[in-house]
């Protein structure tokens, strides 16, 4: 989707223009809050969530690092920019096989 945000120096063109990417994010029973880049984010008593952010046309569909942390803090998954699934789901994965 493509943003072109009312501010006060608009982009000349839609080339120019910011990208507008969102993801939908399931929370097990653990998850206390989720870091989406810079953001802390409190989870939600539905266990589910969707955020959104802006990125610049050259890294279109690079979304920011997902981390989910335990109600202490600690941390039990996280997803990278390009990663299909978190690293808790690959671990178990790995240990099924």
């Amino acid at each position: 989707m493509l943003s072109r945000t009312r501010r006060l120096d608009p982009p000349r063109s839609l080339v120019e223009a910011p990208w507008i990417s969102c993801v939908k994010v399931r929370l097990g029973q653990g998850v206390g809050q989720v870091l989406i880049g810079a953001r802390r984010i409190e989870v939600p008593e539905q266990r589910s969530l969707v955020t959104v952010w802006t990125s610049p046309q050259n890294s279109r569909g690079v979304r920011p690092v997902i981390v989910a942390l335990g109600r202490d803090g600690v941390e039990l998954s996280r997803m990278g920019p390009y990663d299909s699934l978190d690293t808790h789901t690959w671990a178990r994965l790995r240990d099924e096989s």
